[in-house]
């Protein structure tokens, strides 16, 4: 089975510190909600759970739960585990509860073939995770499409073709060879400059023409 690409919002990243807190770097984590959401892309049918272990004062308040999960690509398991000294503070009221939730994670990773760790699995503290940052390249794509030619350049840049002698696709092809890149996928600058060189070209041509009917 092929290992199946998480989608970016469905990753985080921790803040590797030392033992004086300083960052010294970062690791990814995939959130259990991008398990769930690949699975069910890929087949999953159920996912099953059973308590193995309760939390008592005899096994150090630690809680073991075994997940099933069942579809299409076959049946995985997994256990989880949570006692108070491998879970946030925040959740240590709640170790059942963590436990069936890394059990599933794990039975889950097996189960899309991702090899990330789950974010649930791990003892971090919410103040520790940033998550990943696609809105930058979504910025980057704005940016990209804000800078794309307007529907007003590209008739005015066929009109100069139509004008220099080319129709039709020869003037798709003149005008892609002058521009460097398909015209749909030219800049506002790309399309400008060619604009300007068009328009000085039919001005020279205009006046060539002149010239030799005055002669």
């Amino acid at each position: 089975m092929q290992n199946k690409k998480i989608p970016p919002q469905f990753v985080v990243s921790i803040a590797v510190k030392n033992e004086a807190g300083a960052v010294t770097g970062h690791r990814e984590f995939v959130t259990y909600a991008g398990l769930l959401a690949v699975a069910h892309d890929i087949g999953l049918e159920q996912i099953n759970t059973t308590i193995i272990q309760m939390p008592t004062d005899a096994n150090g308040q630690t809680a073991i739960v075994r997940a099933i999960a069942q579809g299409k690509p076959g049946l995985f398991t997994g256990l989880g585990d949570a006692s108070p000294q491998n879970v946030n503070r925040k959740v240590v009221r709640h170790l059942l509860r963590v436990a069936e939730t890394r059990a599933k994670a794990r039975a889950l990773r097996d189960f899309t073939n991702v090899s990330m760790v789950a974010l649930e699995e791990i003892d971090a503290d919410i103040d520790d995770v940033e998550p990943q940052r696609p809105p930058q390249r979504e910025h980057r794509r704005d940016e990209r499409r804000d800078n794309a030619i307007s529907d007003a350049q590209k008739r005015a840049l066929w009109r100069k073709a139509l004008a220099l002698g080319h129709e039709g696709n020869a003037a798709h092809v003149f005008l892609a060879e002058r521009l460097g890149v398909d015209p749909s996928k030219a800049t506002r600058e790309q399309a400008s400059r060619l604009l300007d060189a068009l328009s000085a070209e039919e001005r020279h041509t205009r006046t060539n023409g002149a010239g030799h009917a005055t002669g």
